[in-house]
């Protein structure tokens, strides 16, 4: 029974383990299942890893080898662009009026720098404060584009001297050597040659100058700017291979920069010294000019202000002071001043009433001091309060008689002025080689409208006809149309440039002013003949020329008009306060009978046009005459 008991119980613990046994088995192989599909899994993504990088691999080696291999290149190879030395500026004669000498830069290796703000600190405490715009400094050097950062511009080497003894505190700046500008003449020729300046995105994006690689500076103003890019040159590099740290191992590859070329200009330096000496402590402008080929041989602007200041990046404080000048030493009066012409205008507003025939040299106008038109309340004034009795065209210019261009200006009418004034150059650029000439106003119906919503009335007519009112005339345009009486319409567009001689083949190429010829049409040569002989009669009758006060110059007669532009009206007693005072204009040419030279002065504010603007022409065209003996004798 026993057995029999233990045999069964043997079975069903067989048949217990059984089960436990298949239900054990079951699990292993669900988790032989389970590992399987993960190894899968796992398999599957390291091979898509694996893919992937075998595809970056192929853009790397193959597809894109190029890009990277350009990439891996400028991380180890840096161009560095070589400045080309700007071309020397000289007069006429070959004075050197602007020239390069050697400075340095103190600059920034911007891949040496770790921390910014520690080094804009140590910078604002190793070095001058006054000789470091932190500010700048600071926007340059978060500037990705920017390599290279300059710390101080333009330092010499004694400078450098004594900034170094603190170099080891700052190991990120090094000396770059430079060519600095020089004006050997800066307050006379500001205006003419004009001054340096850093680069601006104006100036990249501009259709007119060109920049290059590496060029820090540019023409800003004058000659400088209009001739940029004969100045300039062609910049070099060099092509060096560095380190991690951005030191240089060796330079592969360089191309030398070719120096700018070197231009001549018309002016004559030391005529245009002794005219700026004749208008030291005046505003105001003298141009002289060749009206033969539209040569200027001097233009001057006074004030002029020191363009060296610029060479060392002006400061603001410097800049702001020369904007805020009363004297507003940076504008050309030359071109940019715009003045009443005065009685200079006188000549050409007779020449319209000569063709069309208003007026013929038997026509008198009977002058009592004042000039009544109808429907005006207050008569026109004539500068003599006693009046110049009966006076033809020639007295009357001689005399500058108002009441007479009174007359002819009402007769002649504001239209045909308007239409007619032009071929003489006023209301209208005359095109000199320099920036941002000003245009002058001629008036007229329809401008009067447009800017002031009225219509034209006819004791305006009168003001033109004595050039007042709203007419407006640069320096340069008076010359210019007194040039077309000095040579009877045959003249030339003023220019400041004569030659360009080539840096690379030493050629020279001369300026072609036949190409800029212009033909004043005169339909009657008696009819200049009158207003010749009247601005000869200005300067030379004595007793009855407006200008026949001023001293003479042996063998040498001179043929002008005198000028007074009112500026503002006179109130009783403020006739001593400079800024009420009239403006003083002369415009002349000599020799009278077979004329070089064309003369220009206006000085601001000062009086009248016979006791001061006069003189100062009758002094340069002495000092002109008698240079041109000089040089003769030389030769001789």
């Amino acid at each position: 029974m026993k057995t029999k008991a233990r045999k069964d119980n043997i079975r069903k613990r067989n048949k217990i383990e059984e089960k436990y046994s298949w239900d054990r088995m079951n699990d292993a192989d669900e988790e032989r299942r389970s590992h399987s599909q993960r190894a899968i899994i796992a398999s599957i993504i390291v091979l898509a890893i694996f893919t992937t990088y075998l595809f970056k691999l192929y853009q790397v080696q193959v597809s894109e080898y190029e890009y990277y291999a350009i990439k891996s290149e400028s991380n180890r190879v840096r161009i560095r662009p070589v400045q080309a030395l700007r071309g020397n500026i000289y007069d006429r004669n070959g004075q050197i009026l602007a020239k390069n000498v050697s400075t340095f830069d103190l600059i920034i290796k911007k891949e040496k720098i770790k921390n910014n703000d520690i080094f804009i600190n140590k910078v604002s405490t190793v070095l001058p404060n006054d000789k470091v715009e932190l500010a700048y400094i600071r926007e340059q050097l978060t500037n990705k584009k920017i390599k290279e950062v300059t710390l101080i511009p333009n330092i010499s080497l004694e400078e450098y001297s004594i900034i170094s003894v603190d170099k080891h505190l700052l190991p990120e700046m090094e000396l770059s050597p430079k060519a600095k500008r020089e004006y050997l003449h800066p307050f006379s020729t500001s205006h003419i040659l004009g001054y340096l300046g850093k680069v601006s995105d104006s100036d990249i994006y501009s259709d007119v100058v060109k920049t290059q690689e590496g060029m820090t500076e540019i023409g800003k103003l004058g000659v400088e700017r209009f001739y940029q890019n004969i100045l300039s040159g062609e910049f070099g590099y060099e092509k060096l291979e560095t380190d991690a740290l951005g030191e240089i191992i060796r330079t592969i590859e360089t191309k030398d920069p070719r120096r700018g070329d070197d231009i001549y200009l018309t002016i004559d330096i030391d005529l245009q010294n002794y005219i700026y000496t004749l208008m030291e402590n005046k505003e105001g402008s003298v141009v002289v000019m060749n009206p033969n080929n539209g040569e200027l041989l001097a233009l001057v602007s006074a004030p002029g202000y020191d363009i060296n200041l610029f060479t060392k990046s002006i400061s603001n404080k410097n800049y702001n002071k020369l904007l805020k000048d009363p004297r507003k030493p940076m504008i050309n009066r030359a071109i940019n001043g715009q003045y009443p012409p005065g009685s200079t205008l006188k000549p050409f507003i007779g020449l319209i009433a000569l063709e069309e025939g208003i007026v013929d040299s038997n026509k008198f106008v009977s002058c009592n001091g004042a000039y009544l038109l109808n429907n005006h309340e207050r008569p026109f004034k004539c500068w003599k309060k006693e009046g110049h009795g009966s006076t033809d065209l020639s007295y009357a210019l001689t005399q500058s008689c108002d009441v007479f261009f009174y007359r002819i200006a009402e007769l002649t009418g504001i239209d045909t002025i308007n239409e007619k004034i032009y071929k003489y150059g006023f209301g209208q650029k005359t095109y000199i080689d320099l920036y941002n000439e000003s245009k002058g106003l001629v008036p007229s119906r329809d401008w009067k409208y447009k800017m002031k919503q009225q219509p034209w009335f006819p004791g305006e007519t009168l003001n033109v006809g004595i050039g007042q009112g709203y007419f407006l005339a640069t320096p340069l345009q008076l010359t210019l149309a007194t040039s077309t009486l000095a040579t009877a319409g045959k003249t030339y567009i003023p220019h400041i440039l004569k030659k360009i001689r080539d840096s690379k083949t030493d050629t020279v190429d001369l300026y072609d002013y036949q190409n800029n010829k212009f033909i004043t049409s005169y339909p009657n040569l008696n009819y200049l003949d009158i207003v010749h002989h009247a601005m000869w009669r200005v300067t030379n009758e004595r007793g009855v020329g407006t200008a026949s006060q001023m001293k003479k110059i042996s063998n040498i007669e001179i043929a002008g008009k005198t000028g007074t532009a009112q500026v503002y009206s006179l109130d009783k007693g403020k006739t001593d306060k400079k800024n009420l005072q009239d403006h003083a204009l002369f415009i002349s040419y000599a020799p009278f009978e077979n004329p070089e030279i064309v003369v220009t002065v206006i000085v601001e504010h000062g009086g009248g046009g016979s006791s001061v603007a006069a003189p100062i022409a009758r002094d340069a065209i002495e000092f002109y005459f008698n240079s041109k003996e000089e040089l003769i004798s030389k030769n001789e």
